[in-house]
């Protein structure tokens, strides 16, 4: 049998047909992701992982009996504890749902236990026919939970609203499954989990509605208030792909709405909710549909992209884990090679589809990952060993980028967004990156000290003004050739202020300098794109000021905002933008509810440290409260 068109499914067991190929099974000891490269491979390192799915490990871990590891915990409070249960039926009290996660031997309907927990030990213990009897045995369903049915609306207008979502939104964020949503939505077959659905539904309509927008209605607020008023501590309590999908898009629908922490708590909750599920994991000999194994790797990494670009975002810890994580990456494969009638994996077309930037983007954290532990983290890395990171890590992801999504590729046009953000993203990770190196030479030249940098310290200040120009000539090239929606507002304004910051530092503290007029464009270029954007995402009235109140007094000619500009206030950014803007314009002084606000200075250079300040804001607290450019000087020589 020819197999060598088959992905990361075969290699993990799942089909019987594949399981005695020794090719295939010797691949088996390696983290392996869906194009078959493993961890290592993928951060460019030469250990070995082993795998979670050794023989010997199947006592500790099994795939589920049924389905998925859903859970019904609404309801399912005992008078007594598990651990004085006086039942004498041993399946009886192994039923019981406990919070120490050493009674629930059987994985159904408890969630996913690994294989640190006490239950996995109990499973080598415990004779496999009371195993065998429990997960047999059925749960009836809360009556509690009720079947919450949508409130009368136009039926054209709700289905406008789920084509939109699927329209944009979906090609660079595919979580749902189309097909299946949409023969649910239409009761074709049966809508699953009760409540959920119904969250995920208003969720999507309210991202479909937002996102397509082209100028600042709040229709969606409505679709999303009714979310929240189904959103019931009783629904929490029920486990499901369904209400991991909702999590997902409720967090994600908050931060661009501007609730940064609610969206990172919603977030938490997904991610925790689907490592219960096992979501994480594929199971070695787990005989379920391709597609249903599909679905939920789309889903995992979907949520693993949104958490850990809000991580990066935040400056915060990881929440989803890479470690102890075994499952595939999605494949590259079009939705009519791959149905619910399916009984194997189809072969990679070699194009774009609707999964290749979930898919890319998800190879790309993997790789960037451990460059984030570092930055993140004490000693602070030198430029050397950001160097170095660099060509191990983001080197070999950009050699197995495929050629049909690679930076100078020819991309269909309801692709151009999702390879967009693409390239705009690691450009912006780079930045954050090499943009401490282009703060110390700013300072150098601010205090008229010469900057006897390393060769390494000047290659990064380099790279960080190449990703900064090459971001806005490319944001500025999408703005003027799409259309003018809400979602690629708020993208675009995301990665381009960040970018615009650095050609606006370097200009005001090196304004002679031989690069000056470059950056002058470069500065002009952003404020012309960011004027643009303002009809359709009010955040970038206040980058927009802040940006002239930097270094406006560099520029050439005055860049006004729309005719309305003279009625707003002077140009400080207040608490609420800090919000909307998240990590980007983080700031230095902290107030009594820990946000964080630029304080608008009697100069420009009061303001430059507040920029300063918020460029590489994981160590920079230490030293804002000083005054002085010799604190920063400080911190910087330690780089």
């Amino acid at each position: 049998m020819d197999v060598s068109h088959l992905q990361q499914p075969s290699v993990l067991g799942i089909h019987d047909d594949l399981a005695s190929d020794s090719t295939l099974n010797a691949n088996t000891s390696k983290k392996v992701f869906g194009d078959g490269s493993t961890t290592q491979e993928i951060l460019g390192a030469s250990e070995q992982v082993e795998s979670s799915d050794k023989p010997q490990d199947d006592e500790f871990e099994s795939p589920p009996s049924t389905g998925d590891f859903g859970w019904n915990e609404h309801g399912a409070v005992q008078q007594d504890s598990p651990g004085i249960s006086t039942a004498s039926d041993l399946n009886e009290t192994r039923q019981i749902l406990d919070g120490m996660a050493s009674l629930t031997v059987s994985e159904q309907r408890s969630g996913y236990l690994g294989i640190a927990s006490g239950a996995a030990f109990l499973r080598l213990l415990e004779p496999v026919e009371y195993r065998n009897a429990q997960s047999h045995s059925t749960v009836e369903t809360d009556p509690r939970v009720s079947l919450i049915t949508l409130p009368n609306m136009n039926k054209h207008i709700a289905d406008t609203m789920i084509d939109a979502y699927f329209r944009i939104y979906h090609l660079s964020y595919p979580i749902v499954h189309e097909p299946t949503f949409r023969a649910q939505y239409s009761e074709v077959i049966r809508r699953p989990n009760g409540g959920s659905w119904y969250i995920l539904a208003y969720v999507m309509a309210a991202l479909g509605v937002y996102t397509t927008a082209t100028d600042l209605n709040n229709l969606d607020l409505d679709l999303f208030q009714h979310t929240k008023s189904l959103l019931t501590f009783d629904i929490l309590e029920v486990g499901s792909l369904t209400m991991v999908q909702a999590l997902t898009l409720i967090s994600n629908y908050q931060q661009k709405r501007d609730k940064p922490n609610s969206a990172y708590s919603y977030s938490g909750l997904a991610a925790r909710m689907a490592m219960a599920l096992g979501l994480h994991k594929d199971f070695q000999g787990w005989k379920i549909p391709p597609l249903s194994m599909e679905i939920r790797r789309r889903v995992w990494w979907t949520l693993s992209i949104f958490d850990i670009g809000a991580t990066i975002t935040f400056g915060r810890p990881q929440v989803c884990p890479f470690d102890g994580v075994d499952i595939a990456l999605p494949m590259n494969v079009h939705d009519k090679d791959l149905t619910a009638m399916s009984s194997s994996y189809p072969s990679d077309p070699e194009e774009i589809s609707v999964y290749t930037a979930v898919r890319t983007q998800a190879r790309l954290f993997i790789a960037t990952n451990p460059i984030y532990i570092r930055i993140i983290s004490k000693p602070l890395p030198s430029a050397r060993e950001l160097l170095q990171l660099e060509a191990r890590c983001l080197g070999s992801w950009a050699e197995k980028t495929p050629s049909y999504f690679s930076e100078t590729a020819a991309i269909p046009p309801n692709f151009i967004f999702s390879h967009s953000v693409m390239q705009w993203r690691w450009r912006n990770f780079r930045m954050i990156m090499y943009r401490p190196f282009v703060i110390r030479r700013a300072l150098f030249a601010r205090s008229g000290r010469q900057d006897n940098s390393s060769p390494e310290s000047l290659q990064a200040y380099e790279r960080c003004l190449d990703d900064a120009k090459q971001s806005i000539l490319s944001i500025s090239a999408f703005w003027a050739a799409n259309d003018h929606i809400r979602l690629f507002a708020w993208y675009a304004l995301y990665f381009l202020f960040q970018a615009a910051l650095i050609p606006c530092i370097c200009l005001q503290n090196e304004s002679s300098s031989s690069h000056a007029p470059d950056w002058r464009d470069q500065i002009v270029t952003s404020l012309q794109v960011i004027a643009a954007l303002v009809p359709v995402n009010p955040s970038a009235r206040r980058c927009h000021q802040v940006i002239v109140s930097l270094c406006g007094a560099h520029l050439n000619t005055p860049m006004p905002l729309p005719e309305d500009v003279n009625s707003e206030e002077p140009p400080v950014l207040q608490s609420e933008d800090v919000d909307g803007l998240h990590s980007a314009i983080y700031c230095q002084a902290s107030n009594a509810h820990g946000d964080r606000q630029m304080m608008s200075g009697v100069d420009s250079n009061d303001q430059m440290n507040a920029v300063f300040s918020m460029m590489w804001p994981n160590t920079l607290f230490d030293t804002a409260d000083k005054g002085h450019d010799d604190s920063w000087m400080d911190f910087l020589n330690g780089i």
